[in-house]
């Protein structure tokens, strides 16, 4: 017997999923929905889905695992659509940018008897450099090799967190467990300001004097720089990074502290102090480069052991992740 994985947001994210979990037939059936119906048809045409369905109520029915990639601005009106439908022990895997606020979300819409995994994604180092966005940059290699975080609140059954880890390595994946504020901020520093600090580049550049005639000598550098921005839609970065502004203040000003440390070298003209600034990133970026590739991290990975084949996903179906079994 399958279990029923429907897939919400057929992006990128979504249908690398579908694509990968293709090789299980015998132990996962895929279901997809898109609000893009031209997306949701291509899905199911390379092969990422078993079943499209056309509204949410009927892709959630009966699903066992509900897999949310779709933009964190949607995150919350989701999450109220499908409560009605969520059958009870139904696992709900968020792949969003920030875990507290959807746990929340979670907690206020969804009715007891539910799980929240949240999900941290990274890539295979092959797809770093990669530039179609959307279901074109798909691929069932996507999560081969890279690591993905397990971030749940505290109260979470170990059923469903062996449930996770098992999905992580159907997804090609290797999973690590993180405390939600620990992948909020970690996600924060790696991937909305990176979007940020391109918005930054663009407003400090296009308009300003001068740009009128540099923007036709903005080559690989700038393209490169502001290329960061568009990882989300301008609504779900923006509601992001104010659904999280600790975080994001932070991490802007460590951001700013850069800035103004080279700043303050040019204007002291201490050749010396940017030399040293400028070496230390050229060798930053060159390790981490080379650890990213080699999905070598210089330390143990907090790896969960492997389930058995076929064990969690048939506990999933008889409706034991409601139950710890390891509680008396």
């Amino acid at each position: 017997m399958t279990v029923q994985i429907t897939i919400i947001g057929l992006g990128q994210i979504g249908t690398s999923a579908g694509l990968a979990l293709a090789k299980y037939p015998e132990r996962v059936s895929r279901v997809g929905y898109d609000r893009v119906l031209a997306t949701q048809n291509k899905a199911k045409e390379i092969g990422a889905l078993d079943a499209a369905k056309f509204n949410l109520p009927s892709a959630i029915e009966g699903a066992g695992v509900v897999l949310l990639c779709i933009p964190f601005d949607q995150m919350e009106e989701t999450l109220k659509l499908i409560a009605p439908d969520l059958r009870e022990d139904a696992v709900v895997v968020d792949f969003s940018p920030l875990k507290l606020a959807t746990h929340k979300w979670f907690q206020q819409h969804i009715p007891a008897g539910r799980h929240y995994v949240g999900l941290v994604p990274a890539i295979n180092p092959w797809f770093i450099d990669q530039k179609e966005r959307g279901i074109e940059a798909a691929s069932a290699d996507l999560f081969k090799d890279a690591t993905l975080g397990i971030a749940v609140p505290p109260a979470t059954s170990s059923e469903a967190l062996k449930l996770a880890a098992d999905l992580v390595e159907l997804l090609g994946g290797q999973a690590i467990f993180l405390d939600m504020l620990e992948a909020d901020g970690m996600l924060m520093t790696a991937h909305l300001l990176p979007q940020v600090l391109s918005a930054a580049l663009l407003n400090a550049t296009v308009g300003q004097p001068g740009w009128t005639e540099a923007r036709r000598f903005a080559g690989r550098p700038y393209h490169q720089s502001a290329s960061a921005l568009g990882a989300d839609n301008l609504d779900a970065l923006l509601e992001a990074l104010f659904h999280n502004p600790q975080a994001a203040t932070a991490a802007l000003d460590n951001a700013i502290g850069a800035l103004t440390y080279m700043r303050t070298a040019l204007e002291r003209g201490d050749r010396e102090d940017m030399q040293r600034r400028l070496e230390l990133a050229f060798s930053d970026r060159k390790a981490w480069l080379s650890e990213r590739q080699r999905a070598q991290w210089g330390g143990p990975e907090d790896k969960p052991a492997s389930p058995k084949s076929g064990d969690l996903f048939k506990r999933l179906f008889m409706g034991g992740l409601g139950k710890d079994k390891d509680k008396k």
